[in-house]
């Protein structure tokens, strides 16, 4: 790396850390404070924090981005090293060939934070919530997401594992019901699918029955076509297992909807949930980019900095008013996923790319 371009990154990362230093203790004396307001105790206001932590770093970490390149082009600006470095060679392409690389590094923070540490942050809290509802008669809260892709609950008298619940048709799939009395496993209904009727009623549809697993002879096996048992849970409780989702690194989402898609469930909310991570990390690329093209007027100093802080503003209210807008139409699928979460990030590239080109001559 050039003397030059050692110049402009440190500043860059100078800004960076800055920017990331004064946006965490902004929110950190919020969120603090008003743990102290509501009179938690001490250490859950700590814990809750810490947990909550990676998914503010990832709301945290484009800003920051943004503000990096802002601050650091600035700062070139008000002491005239921007002009020096242009005049000793170092192109405007440059320029934003190394911010590019610069921010690549933040994109690949964002990534395993939201790919590893914010899931892993969620399944802490989750186990917490878990304590907290051991006491309750229904136990699908503590419900999880094994291996093989199966959810799994538990309550007093029965296990229960499924791939996955259809809310707009009440029906959940690959289901398989193990009954159990005393700790001994008595029956288990394994069916394609389970149907809710009203009043605790289910309809087990291409139904496997295995019977009298307690007695010591062989276990009574029959295949019915339809079946109704009583299920103390509701439609309603299975949405609790939403939860669990949260709680899946980035691949284990991805295989997830893959065994999703393989039941015919609508997993679109899922794959925008997927999807978004990865617009996230693209995010902070496009806001580190932006600010660059302020380079075209190095000799402007502090007195065009008001100016370029005022349209960073707008453009990031902007940016993430329409960007939030578009994933809200993609949960309600009125626009396809790819359209909801990489539309708008794709098309302020496209703003940057266009303002590169119009001035690169310059």
């Amino acid at each position: 790396m050039s003397l030059l371009a050692r110049i402009i990154a440190k500043e860059w990362l100078k800004s960076l850390f800055g920017a990331i230093i004064v946006l965490f203790l902004l929110v950190s004396i919020g969120d603090i404070v008003n743990g102290f307001l509501r009179g938690y105790e001490v250490k859950r206001i700590f814990i809750e924090y810490f947990l909550k932590l990676p998914d503010l770093t990832g709301k945290m970490l484009p800003i920051s981005a943004l503000l990096a390149s802002l601050f650091a082009i600035n700062r070139l600006k008000g002491q005239s090293e921007l002009m020096a470095i242009l005049a000793g060679g170092y192109s405007a392409q440059l320029i934003y060939r190394l911010i590019l690389i610069c921010s690549l590094t933040v994109g690949f923070l964002q990534f395993i934070n939201l790919g590893f540490l914010v899931p892993a942050a969620n399944k802490i809290k989750r186990a917490e919530f878990e304590k907290s509802r051991k006491n309750e008669s229904k136990y699908l809260a503590r419900s999880k997401i094994g291996n093989s892709g199966l959810i799994w609950y538990k309550t007093d008298n029965y296990f229960t594992s499924f791939k996955a619940f259809d809310r707009k048709n009440k029906k959940l799939k690959d289901v398989t019901v193990y009954f159990v009395k005393d700790e001994v496993l008595e029956k288990i209904y394994s069916a394609e699918s389970a149907t809710f009727l009203g009043e605790k009623k289910w309809r087990l549809n291409n139904i496997l029955r295995l019977d009298k697993l307690e007695a010591s002879e062989f276990p009574d096996t029959s295949l019915t076509d339809d079946f109704l048992i009583n299920l103390d849970e509701e439609p309603e409780d299975f949405g609790q297992f939403e939860s669990d989702i949260t709680t899946l690194n980035l691949f284990e989402l991805g295989n997830f909807i893959t065994r999703l898609k393989s039941t015919d469930i609508n997993s679109t909310e899922y794959e925008i949930m997927y999807m978004e991570k990865l617009s996230l990390v693209l995010i902070c690329i496009i806001f580190s980019l932006f600010p660059v093209s302020s380079i075209f007027n190095p000799n402007r100093r502090a007195a065009g900095f008001g100016k370029n802080v005022l349209l960073t503003l707008l453009f990031t209210i902007f940016f993430w008013g329409i960007h939030s807008s578009t994933i809200s139409m993609g949960n309600s699928e009125r626009l396809p996923v790819l359209v909801a979460t990489m539309a708008i990030p794709t098309l302020f590239s496209l703003v940057i790319l266009l303002a590169f080109y119009k001035n690169r001559q310059l």
